[in-house]
């Protein structure tokens, strides 16, 4: 046995780092994978030199996620620990490649074997499995508590008895290491003369195949992560993510390796990103798969991208009949501009997934750095958003990434956190807290979709990844290629980039035969729809110290509707088309009878009324509440909501009258001396005319006693005013 000044004194553990031996850390990979630079960058962190054999040879040890193998390993290791045959002073630590992550450093690891483990020379980590022979498991010694079974993973030891081990007998590459490692520790006189052991209680290597649901993450209270085994009250300090344990890993593996401190936050995020002496060609890919409205403002976003045109090769895949003309509209302005491009717009025989695949290949004929493909419900408020996520990809070596967004108002997102064992959403311990922005960084999940940046290397890689499960969805089969592929993707969620617009039942709109279904999305997607048809000085209005406008005394005239709104609803009320015959007969009001009746529409005809009462109660009412003070209903009421149209040859004018509301809304949908001749409201009891033609402007007046009004003759064209009866 060899004996360190600190062995046995657990207060000399204060002693210098002179007291204990070196430790080389040592790993095979033939490959240069995302795991393994996590690996190198985890121990990098704790100031771990990790030495890498084999890379860039090929490999014959099998795919030992699914299958025995990795006997390479073991040639590879016994030919180079030629040179540590007689290190006595030596200890040699062995970790797997592409799933393993540090969270110490040298020091507290071979502290903690010494004061748990000084009798042993090798030293192997546990796991609940026999692997790979199930039929060895009566054969394993008996442990007081902890896990029973080796695992070739994680182990360490001193250099002679690692030498010994690894020269026991001849292997093939494609031999399987565990079994090699497990038939020694079976022998009991081997086991015996190496003086080898099991970390059965993950007091130094923690195996996660098998224990997630064992393994949390904690914090200490300066805010450092750590491991936390709660079935045994342990830290380890080496993690393993062996098995199908892997995304367990990749979410402690966002923490661990002094990536993520709950004080300090990111500990490597906040590089200042440079600007660009020379900007990269990359590709900008769209797809349109979906019916998606207000296609139209998101295509505005993208122009906008900070990023030159003349540096971007567009894709854009639209198979949406509904959006052709917001296609043509962006590509007349903008198409022209850009350095090359390929456009599917309308019906095409080419599906998603193809288009998907077909752009990986332009993309790369092309010969672009980087390739951001969105969707056409990625809404990105953020201009820099592609400069972002090329600066995340370059400067932490990241090649797939996805900028954050979710939809307003819900934790709906377009990445998953965890996954469950059927390949499907699971949420993370973690998901809530990235979601809203208490945990700011980059994250590696499992899944990301709507818009994702790969860098040249992953756009290779990811060349077949859209039909790798052809009975998944294009993104999930991307996402799982990206998994059982050792891809790791990230979701950056550093800045507020934008949002997913709601299309889940716009297509049911769509179907319906709307001429503008976007008009119907005040509940699904209020921000787009509000910017679109709310008035740009309504807002104005709103603030404190404003004062509403009067055109007669209580006739409060304010802007509330777009002009685009206007033209809208009156193409709707012309689509539907049946007007009522201004007669007193109406089959549509409770009683059959109306006293002052018009040439109309009612909003429910057309499957309005829902959402122009949320529009009345969340727009209209504060203006009320504002100017009529003292009078509060909420939500407001009205059952009678209607477009009505003025024409000389038709209903040209209306008379005295009374409306059967506590107030009234009539907004003009249109203009006098572009549209019509004539028209405007007379307020008889204040002699008082008003012109009302600003168009998506309101008039606002108590409806009972006070304001009798008539409308004025159109003498000429065609007048359309939008009029509500509230709280009758």
């Amino acid at each position: 046995m060899r004996v360190f000044p600190l062995l046995f004194i657990p207060f000399v553990f204060a002693t210098t780092i002179t007291d204990l031996p070196e430790l080389k850390v040592v790993t095979v990979a033939t490959e240069n994978t995302d795991g393994l630079k996590r690996l190198l960058e985890s121990a990098k962190a704790f100031d771990i030199n990790i030495e890498v054999l084999a890379l860039g040879e090929k490999w014959n040890g099998g795919d030992t996620r699914v299958e025995q193998g990795g006997g390479q390993k073991i040639r590879i290791l016994s030919e180079w620990i030629e040179k540590y045959k007689d290190a006595s002073d030596t200890m040699i630590m062995f970790v797997d490649a592409y799933d393993v992550v540090f969270n110490a450093d040298a020091t507290t690891i071979l502290r903690k074997f010494f004061e748990h483990y000084s009798e042993q020379c090798l030293l192997f980590g546990a796991e609940p499995f026999c692997w790979p022979d199930q039929s060895l498991a009566p054969e394993y010694p008996i442990v007081e508590f902890g896990k029973r079974f080796l695992n070739s993973g994680l182990f360490m030891g001193y250099g002679p008895e690692v030498y010994k081990i690894l020269k026991l007998k001849s292997v093939e590459d494609k031999d399987d290491d565990q079994l090699y490692y497990t038939m020694i520790y079976l022998d009991d006189k081997l086991r015996k003369e190496l003086k080898m052991g099991l970390d059965s209680m993950s007091k130094i290597f923690q195996n996660l195949n098998g224990v997630i649901e064992e393994v949390e993450l904690q914090f200490k209270e300066d805010g450092t992560p750590e491991a936390y085994n709660a079935a045994y009250n342990t830290k380890p300090l080496i993690i393993h993510g062996n098995g199908p344990s892997k995304s367990h890993l990749n979410y402690l593996g966002n923490y661990l390796g002094n990536r993520w401190n709950s004080q300090l936050g990111c500990r490597t995020c906040g590089q200042e990103a440079k600007e660009f002496e020379e900007f990269p060609l990359i590709a900008l890919n769209i797809f349109i798969a979906k019916p998606i409205p207000f296609i139209e403002e998101v295509l505005q976003k993208v122009a906008e991208f900070d990023w030159p045109k003349e540096k971007i090769a567009l894709y854009i895949y639209n198979n949406q009949p509904f959006s052709i003309k917001n296609i043509q509209d962006f590509l007349k302005e903008h198409g022209k501009s850009y350095y090359t491009k390929r456009v599917i717009n309308g019906v095409t025989e080419i599906g998603e997934r193809e288009a998907r695949n077909e752009a990986i290949e332009w993309n790369k004929q092309r010969n672009v750095e980087f390739a951001f493909l969105m969707d056409g419900d990625a809404y990105f408020t953020e201009p820099k958003v592609i400069k972002d996520l090329i600066h995340y990809s370059k400067t932490y070596d990241v090649g797939i990434i996805a900028p954050m967004v979710g939809q307003i108002g819900k934790l709906f997102t377009n990445f998953w956190g965890a996954i469950a064992a059927n390949g499907y959403y699971a949420r993370s311990e973690d998901y809530m807290a990235i979601v809203k922005g208490n945990r700011i960084g980059y994250w590696n999940v499992p899944f990301i979709t709507s818009a994702v940046l790969l860098n040249k290397e992953k756009l290779e890689a990811l060349k077949e990844a859209y039909s790798y499960k052809k009975n998944l969805d294009p993104d999930m089969s991307m996402c799982q290629f990206a998994r059982d592929n050792r891809h790791f993707m990230y979701i950056d969620n550093e800045k507020q980039y934008g949002f997913l617009i709601v299309s889940d039942q716009f297509s049911e709109t769509v179907t319906e035969g709307k001429w503008h279904p976007e008009m119907w999305q005040i509940f699904e997607n209020r921000d787009l729809w509000e910017a679109r048809y709310i008035h740009p000085g309504y807002h104005k209005i709103m603030e404190p110290d404003h004062i509403v406008d009067q055109a007669c005394p209580d006739v409060y005239d304010y802007p509330l509707m777009s002009e685009r709104f206007c033209e809208e609803l009156i193409e709707e009320m012309e689509g539907f088309g049946r007007w009522s015959d201004g007669s007193n007969n109406d089959k549509r009001l409770a009683g059959g009878y109306e006293n002052v009746p018009t040439r109309d529409i009612h909003m429910n005809q057309v499957g309005f009324e829902r959402q122009w009462l949320y529009f009345l109660d969340t727009y209209v009412r504060p203006v009320q509440e504002k100017t009529f003070i003292g009078y509060y209903h909420q939500p407001v009421e009205s059952n009678m909501m209607f477009v009505v149209r003025y024409k000389p040859e038709e209903q040209a004018s209306l008379r005295p009258h009374h409306d059967a509301s506590t107030f009234s809304i009539d907004i003009a949908l249109n203009k006098k001396g572009r549209d019509y001749e004539g028209g405007g409201v007379r307020y008889v009891r204040y002699n008082c005319t008003v012109e009302a033609d600003e168009v998506g402007y309101a008039m606002m007046f108590p409806g009972r006693l006070t304001h009798l009004h008539e409308g004025l003759a159109t003498t000429k064209g065609t007048r359309y005013i939008m009029v509500s009866f509230i709280n009758p």
